[in-house]
């Protein structure tokens, strides 16, 4: 889960966050954290996944044309 720290300092399993930290934490995590300190995060939304791209066709002989013997 990706989220925006906003808290000074919190000791989480990335290690020491400060304010303005984007991190990807177990949703878990954020959850149990949250119980106890309902403002130390911000959910970011999640990224975008890249579009695959489409691969083309090279044939290793080169073009082929027809030759008039």
């Amino acid at each position: 889960m990706l989220v925006k720290v906003k808290l000074r300092s919190i000791s989480t399993t990335m290690g020491f966050l400060h304010n303005g930290d984007i991190v990807d934490l177990p949703e878990a995590e954020v959850k149990k954290i949250s119980v106890l300190r309902p403002d130390a995060f911000e959910v970011m939304p999640a990224p975008a996944k890249p579009a695959k791209k489409k691969v083309e066709f090279v044939s290793k002989r080169g073009s082929v044309e027809g030759s008039d013997d």
